[in-house]
């Protein structure tokens, strides 16, 4: 018998599946920046197998807990944050057309108001102090500090809620993900900054990032939907307690656990089968040795 196995045949290998599309090629680059990019330009180069990679990506995910594959989910997440509208347009067509509606619900870039008009204009106002009593900071004059914070300006310009501020403090490399975190879940928030966070490439594969974000109500409805695919089931039990919530993350999350435990059941159900029959295959009384024909014509 060779070393290859019975028969010399080479030995069995996993054969490859739908998801492995997204896996191979991910597995090109070690920088995730590299990866997220070239993703993208894959999605939106071959969107019917893309879709139909995604959703076993997806499913993949939701059944277990392989580091790779869920490190490959983010990815797939930034990737499509990335997308330009006709990309995000075919592969959007395609998930309908494979039936892939956990896919097509992650390509739609658009939601429903989560902040009230008259707040987020109070937010967005062009003039306000950095402190309690100080005068009011242009936002030029922010964005200036932003970019070279002194002393304690770094502390007190994480509570300014413009979009342009926070996107100059997320590449201060003095920052520190607990300081993140508070930004991420802040309240009230301009619901562009939260987006900003959520598709910063330092600051969204934190978990601790994505989690705040998803938690938070003012984060937009369609960049939370994509987060909770990266998280894990005590997240999705967490954003299923937060009514405050926006009804369509709350049945999002509904439905990833419930796709879990639905798997997690039937996994249990094969293992005991499985155990139940090697137990009743031991128990079995044992036949009697075959006799020995030659011998016993012998006889």
């Amino acid at each position: 018998m060779s070393a290859g196995g019975a028969g010399g045949l080479p030995p069995r290998r996993r054969p490859p599946t739908a998801s492995d599309w997204i896996l191979i090629r991910l597995r090109r680059f070690a920088d995730r920046s590299l990866r997220v990019r070239q993703l993208a330009v894959d999605l939106g180069a071959e969107p019917d197998r893309a879709a139909v990679a995604a959703a076993a990506l997806l499913e993949r995910s939701e059944a277990g807990d392989d580091p790779e594959v869920r490190a490959a989910v983010t990815c797939l997440v930034a990737a499509l944050a990335e997308l330009d509208y006709p990309g995000r347009s075919a592969l959007y067509a395609a998930a309908v057309a494979a039936d892939a509606r956990a896919v097509a619900r992650l390509v739609l870039d658009a939601s429903p108001p989560t902040v009230r008009p008259a707040e987020l204009a109070r937010q967005l106002q062009p003039e306000r102090p950095l402190r309690a009593r100080g005068r009011p900071l242009t936002l030029g004059e922010r964005k200036a500090l932003a970019r070279r914070p002194r002393g304690d300006a770094l502390t007190q310009l994480l509570a300014d809620p413009h979009p342009a501020v926070v996107e100059i403090l997320l590449d201060n490399p003095q920052l520190t993900e607990r300081e993140v975190v508070r930004v991420a879940a802040s309240r009230p928030a301009v619901p562009a900054a939260l987006a900003r966070v959520a598709e910063h490439p330092r600051w969204a594969p934190r978990v601790g990032v994505r989690r705040a974000l998803a938690l938070n109500p003012h984060t937009p409805v369609h960049v939370a939907l994509r987060l909770l695919v990266t998280l894990a089931p005590a997240d999705w039990r967490q954003v299923l307690a937060a009514t405050e919530l926006a009804p369509a993350v709350r049945d999002a999350a509904a439905e990833l656990a419930h796709a879990r435990g639905r798997r997690s059941t039937a996994i249990e159900a094969a293992a005991t089968a499985s155990e139940t029959a090697s137990t009743a295959a031991d128990a079995a009384p044992r036949s009697a040795a075959p006799l020995d024909v030659a011998a016993a014509a012998d006889d």
